[in-house]
């Protein structure tokens, strides 16, 4: 459902409650809008009494946190259970590896096995987006990190501050949870 700022109102309030509290940038960003229309999706959560401000960040309140528990109960009624629980099951295989290559990120090859690791999760990834349209926004946050991570950018692997690879790979595995009733 479009939103203010033209984004989708359970994409917004699931990245607000995943994030804790988020900046109208942070908003933009992971949800690939420009910043005027994360200022606006921002402010009418504000409005509507869904989030509150401090130190110029939002958080749900508890009127947010229940539209967001609606918004998923309504949107797990639409998705097969059984596929997506296999297919969280085939994210969990990947998540050991994810974590053994994360471990040491200054090792040799550590890159390539990023990579690698990504090409075998494509395949979740694309079957996911296919159950639940609203989390293909994370093959573009992957591909975003994995690109600043290829490019030499380190921090993009595992920084918790940013959409790096282990943030938005955290994000989808509890998003796959959640859309599994786990």
């Amino acid at each position: 459902m479009a939103f203010a700022g033209n984004v989708d109102e359970l994409a917004l309030l699931q990245t607000v409650s995943l994030k804790k509290a988020v900046t109208a940038e942070v908003i933009a960003a992971h949800l690939g809008v420009g910043v005027s229309a994360g200022q606006a999706a921002y402010d009418a959560l504000i409005e509507q009494g869904k989030a509150t401000e401090e130190g110029g960040a939002i958080s749900l309140t508890d009127k947010g946190r229940s539209e967001l528990s609606d918004q998923l109960d309504a949107e797990r009624v639409s998705i097969d259970e059984d596929s997506i629980a296999e297919l969280f099951e085939q994210f969990e295989a990947l998540d050991e590896e994810l974590a053994g290559i994360l471990a040491d990120v200054e090792a040799d090859g550590f890159v390539d096995a990023l990579v690698a690791l990504d090409s075998k999760a494509q395949n979740v990834f694309d079957d996911v987006s296919a159950f639940v349209p609203r989390l293909s926004r994370y093959q573009d946050l992957f591909a975003e990190a994995l690109g600043k991570v290829k490019g030499g950018a380190l921090t993009w692997a595992t920084a918790g501050n940013i959409d790096s690879y282990a943030t938005v790979w955290n994000e989808m595995r509890a998003e796959l949870a959640g859309a599994a009733g786990r």
